[in-house]
């Protein structure tokens, strides 16, 4: 009976050392596979805040261009060689434009209004040669000097000279410039009218 007893007791004691061990084992890995679940949300965690989103490429917009051509512009005309009046003095000239012909058949100098100044006076004839009316305004003649300064017309003007002017028909006059003394040597007249074209300087032979 005794035997019987203590055999028991070591069945249970052995039976009891076995379940401890069971349920260390247990823990053990229930502990190791906390762990690594853990790890594993912190990987995950740590990618996804490291994660650079890409910009999305985007189709490049062209955008066409429209050119316009450009007109060169039309400068005056410059007389270099005048064309002499027939028959006139030595200071004459002779301009020929498509639609009309410009003669100056007199210019001379005197005492301008004071004694720093110069009257220029320019005798005129202006004649339309086109079949349409054309106009002849004092704002079309200017006297230019050699440095590029601008001189207008006189008040004084004859008044027939200026208004229009019919086909075939012409208009003369005297002009009159007031310029410095120290602007003449050099010195032009500019006639510009409307008809853009038109525009010429010419050399005034005041010697």
């Amino acid at each position: 009976m005794p035997i019987i007893i203590v055999a028991a007791l070591v069945e249970t004691l052995h039976l009891d050392r076995l379940v401890r061990e069971m349920v260390a084992f247990y823990l053990k890995h229930k502990i190791l596979c906390g762990m690594l679940i853990f790890l594993s949300c912190l990987l995950v965690t740590a990618c996804s805040n490291n994660t650079v989103s890409s910009p999305i490429p985007t189709q490049p917009v062209v955008v066409q261009g429209t050119s316009i051509a450009s007109t060169p512009g039309v400068g005056p005309t410059v007389i270099l060689t005048p064309t002499k009046v027939p028959g006139g003095n030595e200071q004459s000239q002779l301009v020929t434009l498509p639609d009309r012909v410009i003669t100056i058949t007199n210019m001379s100098k005197q005492a301008g209004t004071d004694s720093s100044s110069i009257a220029i006076n320019l005798t005129i004839t202006i004649k339309n040669t086109g079949a349409k009316t054309i106009n002849n305004d004092a704002a079309y003649f200017q006297l230019i000097s050699a440095e590029g300064d601008a001189f207008g017309l006189q008040s004084n003007v004859a008044s027939n000279f200026f208004g229009s002017i019919s086909s075939q028909s012409s208009r003369s006059g005297t002009v009159i410039f007031q310029v410095p003394s120290g602007a003449i040597n050099g010195i032009r007249l500019m006639y510009r009218p409307d008809v853009s074209t038109d525009t010429i300087f010419v050399t005034l032979n005041l010697a």
